[in-house]
């Protein structure tokens, strides 16, 4: 079961990834979907999990560009370093297959 009561510990951080996996996803899945194009889908799919996983771990920007590990990632996190990493890798999948069906078979 899933703390949800981390929430409330860096919101400005989880609000800002989920905007930016959607904005940049949701379109892109849109268009995936309306034109049947195979390298949109995968993209936006994958577009949309980085909002999702950003949104349950989100990175703390001081300490990422100090290059410091936070010692409240635990605190921050929501869900299971199973699921982060599931996460992770699905992103990482669909993200690189859209973009190699875009650039490098349709290319």
């Amino acid at each position: 079961m899933m703390d949800w009561s981390r929430v409330r510990i860096a919101t400005g951080a989880r609000v800002l990834w989920l905007v930016f996996g959607l904005l940049l996803g949701l379109p892109t899945l849109s268009n995936g979907l309306q034109t049947s194009n195979t390298a949109d889908l995968c993209f936006g799919i994958g577009m949309v999990l980085v909002g999702v996983r950003g949104f349950l771990r989100p990175v703390m920007f001081g300490k990422a560009m100090r290059m410091e590990l936070d010692p409240r990632t635990s605190q921050v996190s929501i869900g299971t370093p199973m699921l982060h990493g599931g996460l992770s890798l699905v992103i990482f999948v669909a993200l690189t297959a859209g973009i190699v069906i875009k650039y490098v078979i349709k290319g």
